[in-house]
């Protein structure tokens, strides 16, 4: 029986280059350097192949392998050896790369972090940018959005008042990593990506290798933009009128959305072709296609009141889709639709683009059944089973004055069970669950209406995914817990 553990300890270690040797150590940091001096500064890597100490260093890495032989021909004496070796060489890989480091402060472009090649960097937000241009991301736009998502998030966070607000930075590296490892696996009918690899006919390695990363990594990059007209007009002015209650205001709200006048429209084209008439629809819809003609909003007006300013009820005229929003920033990242046409890899982005614009629609379709568009189908149960270590804000009043925003986690890990493809969410942070107000029948409720758009079809497998409201109880010195509520679902 094959149960895992999923936690972000888990994801981090997928994703992490930490090595195991010295010699990995050294050759995932010179191979690294390299490449990327070889993108941007060529004549730098020349200078960086001549550097004596960098010499004397690989070097070394071919003398100490020579040794290590050696070191194996004599047993348990050779490993005792071997182990106080590698103690010493822990400690010269600090001064290796402070020279590295040095070596490379100057030179223009280079933007290179050895802590994550190295695998000392254990946060998620951080790795989102160096994974993703580990995994084929180039168009300088959707590195500079990648980069700037947890300042996004940030403001989102801070203006989340109508509805709680979750990450998605974090989140999208999870998503892409839990596919990732289950891409690998046989689940009934040989390894999954054999099996998408066939209905799509792409190529199965750049399936795993490269269009399921782009899939997972940019499937919620247009969030910011699709919150962010009722992220200022809801909680910012109605801030703004609390603060002033005895001045008369006036404004007019705030709204961003697409524009229509360029070829944009045939970036939607693209996604559209071959889906169902209701797919296509809600796609115009999300991406605000049928408002370009609508006029700007009414200027409004709020005279002082004896008990303040009444609450702004704002009410956004078009509600633009994170998906379709993340998949036309995925295609325009590529170029205009000739060059895209034109791509060798055409036909994989494309289907990363359409099961990208189809994630977030919570409607059943036809096109939601694993053998019509795998990777949307893929992506979406993915999406959904990723709950752990997604923090949610929560206002707590710490004076009488003042509040205080706290991040509270319900779910820390997910429990699978891979034989059976059983998984099980378990909601013990009773704490969280007391800030948040949280309601085990409501959540339940929503993933059943989720997952319940998904038809697995006769070539995925029967999914069960088992919900548990946990209490602990302290009895002496031992915890126990108590399931006081649960709920199954079948895909």
């Amino acid at each position: 029986m094959k149960d895992y553990r999923i936690d972000d300890d888990w994801i981090l270690n997928r994703i992490s280059g930490q090595s195991n040797s010295f010699s990995q150590w050294l050759s995932n940091i010179m191979n690294s350097v390299e490449k990327t001096l070889e993108e941007v500064h060529p004549e730098a890597l020349e200078e960086f192949k001549k550097d004596k100490n960098l010499v004397s260093f690989k070097d070394l890495d071919k003398e100490l392998s020579e040794a290590q032989k050696e070191l194996d021909k004599l047993g348990f004496f050779g490993k005792r050896i071997s182990s106080f070796t590698t103690k010493i060489l822990s400690g010269i890989q600090k001064p290796i790369e402070k020279h590295i480091k040095k070596s490379l402060k100057d030179i223009e472009g280079l933007d290179l972090d050895l802590d994550f090649i190295t695998g000392k960097k254990k946060d998620l937000s951080t790795a989102l940018f160096d994974v993703s241009k580990e995994r084929g991301i180039e168009s300088e736009g959707l590195l500079y959005l990648i980069r700037a998502l947890p300042d996004l998030e940030a403001f989102l966070y801070s203006t989340s008042v109508k509805k709680y607000y979750r990450d998605h930075t974090e989140h999208a590296l999870r998503v892409a990593v839990l596919g990732d490892f289950l891409l690998e696996q046989d689940l009934g009918q040989g390894s999954l990506e054999g099996v998408i690899s066939e209905l799509t006919e792409l190529d199965k390695n750049l399936l795993k290798d490269k269009f399921w990363w782009l899939t997972g990594l940019l499937h919620d990059i247009g969030y910011p933009l699709g919150k962010m007209t009722t992220a200022v007009n809801y909680s910012l002015l109605n801030q703004l009128l609390k603060c002033y209650p005895t001045l008369d205001l006036e404004f007019i709200p705030f709204e961003i959305n697409l524009a229509w006048k360029g070829e944009q429209e045939e970036y939607l084209k693209i996604i559209e072709e071959g889906l169902s008439k209701e797919a296509r629809e809600l796609i115009r819809q999300g991406a605000g296609f049928r408002y370009q003609s609508s006029s700007a909003q009414d200027k409004q007006t709020f005279l002082n009141q004896p008990n303040g300013h009444p609450e702004f009820k704002y009410k956004d005229p078009v509600e633009l889709d994170h998906g379709v929003i993340s998949a036309l920033s995925l295609l325009k990242g590529l170029g205009t639709p000739h060059e895209i046409k034109q791509n060798d890899e055409y036909i994989g982005y494309i289907l990363v683009a359409k099961a990208i614009a189809l994630h977030n629609f919570k409607v059943s379709l036809k096109d939601y059944v694993f053998e019509e568009q795998p990777l949307a189908f893929f992506l979406m149960l993915i999406d959904e089973l990723q709950e752990w270590g997604r923090p949610i804000p929560v206002q707590i009043r710490d004076t009488y004055f003042t509040t205080e925003l706290q991040k509270v986690t319900l779910l820390d890990e997910l429990l699978l069970n891979l034989d059976e493809f059983s998984w099980i969410m378990q909601f013990k942070n009773q704490q969280a669950k007391d800030l948040m107000k949280f309601n085990f029948n409501l959540f339940s409720n929503d993933k059943k209406k989720t997952f319940g758009r998904l038809k697995s079809g006769d070539m995925f497998p029967e999914t069960t995914i088992n919900l548990q409201d946990i209490k602990i109880i302290k009895e002496k010195k031992e915890e126990k817990e108590n399931i006081i509520a649960q709920d199954t679902i079948i895909i």
